[in-house]
């Protein structure tokens, strides 16, 4: 269609509202000549064939894709989609009028109502604009909270594709006429409309009262019934969502027998038979449903106060009553968390709680579809209503423990006031990593700086040394890749009050000198922030950048999921940090798979039907069929087998074959049991390169602090205790090695820890 036929605001679909809009561009191999070209060839293969468990073939390619692959890049664009079971595809209505019409506007028009900064990456490139530009706008003006500029381009791609911007060769993408034509048919979001922009006031939000049953449950909860509350979630046909939940209730309404749930359970949510005694098992051990019969089962009293009052937030509070940490990760986003790090924190406030982080995201995806919180970019914050409903929940006091199986663990011995304070006070990374950022604005005490960065290497598994001095190299790292491959890094940590390192702070030349006089190969600036003069100069003399942030976090990310020595080198070699991204990615997807995988068995080996059929055995498709709806992004095939291998060795000894399939012989916390007496083993064999010399696993060199006067007993003693961010089991094993008698609980002393940083303190030059 040509500039002279162009689409009407009419022709398109409805714009979503901009939280129900897909943060992922679709993804299409070729260049902007050739995507719309790959689209369409997609498009038409779905339309003569629906299967959706085969392979595709892109127009050029050499060898076939899985299509679920090709569809998980496509992502939810308003094309394609998913329905029945077995799965099939369906073009949508708009996929088959672009078909039809080839119109390359109205494309566009699809794209930008069903996916964000579309049409208002068209507007912000304005009188031109670069990748990293439209990034930061992206970022600042519309919270998406990218990384990379992978998004960005991809989007860029479209537009060029269409003909409505062009790449330039100084890097600038300008709009053409046919851009500037086709944008007011467009309504782009305005930013200060968006949810991220909108100032969360506290108010007194009059909510729903529960009904007097589940008040009066409610009311009931002291400590030791919260810490009694089931860690695990179970599995539930459908996913954990109200709407899901309140259908299989009603289903038992005023009650059914096993097989009538299992048939409702296989038709309504397409899962398998097993799946479906799964969901019942849970419903149950969860008060839901209630056992009335030989084989018969009816909703409980409290879940039918539920039904009857239709609130959501009614199961809300229901969960919260049954289940670990509902209301206290309600109770944790207080304003902005980062989703990646929300386990960690969690795991800080409740040690002896130990939520996986499938465990988190089931309690997020209820709180953000009851409208408690809601996601930006990837920030989750807690909402208005979110905070109203937390106020009126009694929840578990921080650092009480609970046991993984559900029951409360004693006391610890020694002084009480000791054990609370010390548990209410973050782990030593976290500690770390609040360090990092705040000495890096602190320009009246820069060596506070340095000792943070040598500190977050040494966090990171490398050698750091730290000079300091006028005119000396602040810190030097070396970095064992491999038996044939050392990286030395000279490293420059810069300071700056207002938070903004700018080409006035750095020497470069000497900076050169530095890395000359210390035999290293790459040079690296740490700082707060750098302005676009230093960036050029960086870029232009080989020297990487990283903020105080992008470290801190890494260091945070690293004790989760910890990277190889090689992939850490990229966090010191580059000029985006945000490259290491696919790393931790890839790293994370593993750590995801192998407990998905260890989950499907243990699941199977405890079920009765599966047991009958198959003696608990699954195959390599049964175990993608159990845990598709598991992860965003399906497990492969590959990534299962890999998975089975590593649990099948003799080192592991989980998985054992059984007539070609697979069973599980050991349950999931022997599992974990026997990988951490592995690290143990390790960890205690000393030698270079392992946490004896506490290159991997001891807590960085303290940073001396202005004494803050008087404190409540709990901060004098969790000061103490913790030395701002000491593991105290660290401290207990150096004093064991060196033939000091320690109690294995309790305070440790002052001294003590005096002597533990002494004898890991860094030589200088």
């Amino acid at each position: 269609m040509n500039s002279e036929q162009q689409s009407t605001p009419g022709d398109f679909p409805k714009t979503l509202p901009w939280p129900a809009r897909a943060g992922g561009a679709p993804h299409v191999p070729g260049g902007p000549t050739e995507i719309i070209g790959n689209l369409k060839a997609l498009l038409e293969n779905v339309a003569g064939n629906s299967g959706y468990d085969r392979s595709f073939t892109w127009p050029g390619a050499d060898t076939p894709t899985e299509l679920r692959k090709v569809l998980h890049l496509m992502g939810t664009c308003g094309l394609l989609v998913r329905e029945g079971r077995p799965t099939r595809l369906r073009l949508t209505e708009a996929a088959r009028h672009f078909l039809a019409t080839s119109d390359e506007l109205y494309l566009i028009g699809v794209l930008h109502a069903n996916v964000r900064f579309i049409g208002e990456a068209l507007a912000a490139v304005g009188e031109g604009a670069t990748h990293v530009e439209l990034n930061r706008v992206a970022v600042e003006q519309y919270g998406l909270g990218w990384g990379s500029l992978d998004q960005v381009r991809r989007r860029v791609y479209w537009l060029r594709a269409a003909g409505l911007v062009e790449f330039w060769s100084n890097g600038r993408i300008v709009l053409t006429e046919r851009g500037r034509q086709f944008l007011p048919l467009l309504e782009p979001a305005k930013p200060e409309d968006l949810p991220h922009r909108r100032r969360i006031r506290v108010t007194d939000l009059e909510l729903p009262e529960p009904p007097a049953l589940l008040a009066a449950g409610l009311e009931s909860l002291d400590q030791t019934a919260l810490r009694e509350r089931k860690i695990p979630t179970g599995y539930v046909a459908g996913g954990w969502r109200v709407e899901g939940i309140s259908r299989l209730m009603n289903a038992a309404v005023p009650e059914i027998d096993r097989e009538g749930f299992t048939d409702f359970c296989v038709e309504e949510f397409g899962v398998a038979e097993s799946s479906a005694e799964q969901t019942l098992q849970t419903l149950r051990a969860l008060g839901f449903l209630t056992q009335v019969g030989s084989d018969a089962f009816a909703v409980s009293d409290l879940g039918a106060s539920c039904l009857a009052s239709g609130e959501a937030l009614d199961f809300i509070r229901l969960l919260h009553m049954k289940v670990a940490l509902v209301g206290e990760t309600l109770d944790t986003i207080t304003d902005e968390v980062k989703s990646a790090g929300l386990v960690d924190l969690l795991a800080c406030r409740y040690p002896g709680a130990q939520l996986t982080r499938e465990e988190t995201t089931r309690r997020v995806a209820l709180l953000l579809e009851t409208g408690l919180a809601e996601r930006i970019g990837l920030v989750i914050r807690r909402t208005e209503l979110g905070t109203a409903l937390v106020r009126t929940l009694p929840l578990l006091n921080p650092s009480d423990d609970i046991d993984p199986a559900g029951e409360a663990v004693g006391d610890h011995p020694g002084p009480p006031q000791a054990a609370e304070s010390v548990a209410n006070v973050p782990n030593w990374r976290e500690l770390l990593a609040a360090e990092i950022v705040r000495a890096a604005t602190d320009s009246a005490d820069y060596q506070r700086f340095e000792r943070a960065v040598a500190g977050a290497f040494r966090a990171l598994g490398l050698e750091a040394e730290a000079h300091g001095g006028s005119k000396k190299t602040d810190v030097v790292i070396d970095l064992w890749r491999s038996p044939t491959d050392r990286l030395r890094v000279a490293v420059e940590a810069k300071t700056d009050g207002e938070g903004l390192v700018t080409d006035q702070d750095v020497k470069f030349l000497r900076l050169g000198e530095h890395r000359a006089r210390h035999g290293a190969q790459r040079t690296l600036l740490v700082g707060p922030r750098f302005d676009a003069r230093v960036q050029r100069e960086a870029a232009e003399g080989g020297v990487a950048l990283l903020t105080a942030e992008q470290l801190a976090d890494a260091v945070l990310r690293h004790g989760r999921t910890p990277l190889a020595p090689h992939e850490i080198s990229g966090l010191v070699t580059v000029t985006d940090a945000s490259g290491l991204e696919p790393a931790w990615q890839a790293a994370e997807r593993r750590q995801d798979v192998l407990s998905q995988v260890l989950l499907a068995l243990w699941r199977s080996g405890n079920d009765p039907a599966d047991i009958e059929h198959n003696a608990g055995a699954l195959g390599v498709r049964d175990i993608w069929r159990e845990t598709k709806g598991a992860l965003d992004t399906p497990l492969e095939r590959q990534e299962i087998e890999e998975a089975l291998e590593f649990m099948a060795s003799p080192f592991v000894a989980a998985v054992a074959q059984h007539h070609g399939d697979h069973v599980i012989t050991a349950p999931p916390a022997l599992v974990a049991a026997r990988l951490r007496a592995l690290a143990a083993v390790i960890d205690a064999a000393g030698g270079p390169g392992t946490a004896a010399e506490g290159t991997v696993t001891d807590p960085p060199e303290p940073s001396p602090q202005p004494d803050p006067g008087p404190a409540p007993r709990e901060r004098r003693a969790a000061a103490v205790a913790v030395a701002e961010g000491v593991d105290p089991r660290l401290v207990r094993k150096w004093a064991k090695n060196q033939g000091r008698v320690i109690s294995e609980r309790g305070r440790l002393s002052s001294g003590l820890i005096k002597d533990y940083w002494r004898a890991h303190e860094p030589r200088g030059e």
